[in-house]
C-alpha cells in the first residue's frame, strides 16, 4: 500500500521524498517507522530513518513552563525550525543532504555535525507527535497517522519509560499531565487524521506492519 504509492512518487519527483508518521506517545509510531525503512531497503530503495528526537531543544529550554507542563511539551520541546530547516528544506536542495541531529538528549548539548548526503531517490522517514503543525504539514510527501486509544498508549508509553522517569506510576502520571494532555490540544488545534493520507489502527502491534505494506 504505502510502499506503491512511495514508489510512485520516487517516479515521478526528482527530489527525496519525506514521509511523516504520527500518532500520540505510545502509539507505535518509531517501531513504525524504523520497520518501513528496513522494508524498503530490502526493495532496493534508499531509505532513512531521521528522528525527531535528535532536534529537541535543551532543558533550559524545554523545561521553561515547568517540568510537567502539557503546553511547555506542545510547544518548547523541538527545535521545529531546525528541524524544517535540516531535514525538510535540505534535503530538496540541487545536491540533497540533511543533518541527523541538533542535539544530544543524553548530554543535553548542542550538536553541529556534518549533513549525511543523499541521492534524489532518498526516502527519509520521520516518527513524531506533533509533525502535521503547520510548520512541519506543507513540507511533507506522504502522511502516516497511527490511531490508539489513550488508554492502550497510556499502558505501553508508562512501561516503555517507566526506567527513566521514575518507575511505571511516574511514568503513567507523566503520560497523562504532560504527554497525552499535550497531544489532546494538538488533536484538537490540527486535527491531524484528517490531514494524513492514510490513517492504521495500531491498537495491534502485529497487524500493522503487514497491513501497511501489503
Amino acid at each position: 500500500m504505502i510502499h506503491k504509492a512511495v514508489k510512485l512518487k520516487i517516479r515521478n519527483k526528482n527530489k527525496p521524498i519525506r514521509i511523516a508518521v504520527n500518532g500520540i506517545e505510545g502509539t507505535g509510531k518509531t517501531t513504525f517507522a524504523v520497520n518501513f525503512v528496513e522494508y524498503l531497503k530490502a526493495r532496493n530503495v534508499a531509505a532513512f530513518h531521521v528522528s525527531i528526537d535528535g532536534f529537541h531543544f535543551n532543558k533550559e529550554v524545554r523545561y521553561k513552563q515547568g517540568r510537567n507542563s502539557a503546553n511547555g511539551y506542545y510547544e518548547d520541546t523541538y527545535n521545529e525550525v531546525a528541524f524544517v530547516k535540516s531535514v525538510l528544506l535540505r534535503s530538496q536542495e540541487t545536491s540533497p543532504e540533511y543533518v541527523e541531529a541538533t542535539h544530544d538528549l543524553e548530554t543535553d548539548a548542542y550538536l553541529e555535525l556534518p549533513p549525511t548526503k543523499i541521492p534524489n531517490d532518498a526516502v527519509l522517514v520521520t516518527d513524531g507527535c506533533y509533525l502535521f503543525k503547520p510548520v512541519f504539514n506543507q513540507h511533507w510527501d506522504l502522511r502516516v497517522y497511527l490511531k490508539t486509544d489513550f488508554a492502550t498508549a497510556l499502558e505501553r508509553g508508562a512501561r516503555r519509560d517507566q526506567n527513566g522517569l521514575g518507575g511505571y506510576d511516574e511514568a503513567k502520571q507523566k503520560f497523562i499531565s504532560r504527554y497525552h494532555a499535550a497531544s489532546k490540544r494538538y488533536i484538537s488545534e490540527v486535527s491531524p487524521e484528517l490531514l494524513a493520507d492514510w490513517v492504521f489502527d495500531n491498537t495491534d502491534f502485529d497487524d500493522l506492519i503487514a497491513l501497511s505494506v501489503t
